[in-house]
């Protein structure tokens, strides 16, 4: 009785090492595709998100193939806005091809209060290294951060290029596309990676962060724009040994 009992233990052992084999990892910051490649009109798709959905506690960011949309996950929630004629609409499902992805695994985060001081994103910009430094992560790599709470303003877009409209694509061009909003007074979730090293690959020219979002209600997710931030807002960075 007890040699069949051992026998169905290590059965199970062996059946759940198997399994534990088979769940996907990402290690670091993994990106496809490159912003300076979709800026110079190279569009098409760099990976499809049907690779990772497998992959638990994934976030990630990035335009949809052809610039017809963006790209949000949170953990391993996709949220896929387009501009359809009269709305926006959000696809939850792993189909879309990204034509550049940044994303990331974090399995837990660790928690800070975002000082009231801090309103506008140049105060964000100074204090989000500072802070990762503090709570022991190296910041010459590139890593993801999150900021969650109440803001007093966003301001968004979501890309939809017209291939047909005969103008090259460009910065400029690319500002001039989409749908665009300001949402105030509302509770949102952000997904940034932050990087002095990716200029150009998933990070702007201006900045060293490229961030999306998604309301609470859910209705809106894509890039953000500009951000006028509430009080008592959370900045989740990735939890360190």
């Amino acid at each position: 009785m007890k040699l069949h009992i051992l026998s169905i233990l290590s059965a199970a052992i062996l059946l759940f090492g198997c399994q534990n084999n088979n769940i996907k990892t990402v290690e670091g910051v993994q990106s496809a595709g490159a912003l300076h490649n979709v800026m110079s009109g190279k569009l098409e798709a760099a990976i499809s998100l049907s690779e990772l959905k497998d992959i638990p506690n994934l976030y990630a960011l990035g335009p949809v193939e052809g610039l017809k949309g963006e790209i949000q996950i949170f953990n391993s929630k996709p949220y896929v806005s387009q501009v359809s004629p009269n709305q926006l609409d959000i696809d939850t499902t792993f189909g879309a091809k990204a034509a550049m992805l940044v994303y990331a695994q974090v399995p837990e985060w660790q928690e800070i209060s975002i000082p009231k001081a801090i309103l506008t994103l140049q105060q964000f910009e100074g204090y989000l290294p500072s802070v990762a430094r503090r709570e022991g992560i190296d910041i010459s790599k590139p890593f993801p951060f999150m900021i969650e709470g109440n803001v007093r303003k966003l301001g968004w877009h979501v890309v939809d290029w017209d291939e047909n409209s005969g103008m090259e694509h460009s910065h400029k061009s690319h500002q001039l596309t989409g749908l665009k909003g300001v949402t105030m007074q509302d509770r949102v979730k952000i997904i940034g990676f932050y990087s002095t090293g990716h200029t150009g690959v998933y990070v702007p020219h201006d900045s060293n962060w490229h961030m999306h979002f998604v309301l609470g209600n859910e209705r809106v997710a894509g890039h953000l724009d500009e951000l006028l931030f509430g009080e008592y807002m959370t900045l989740k960075l990735p939890k360190t040994d």
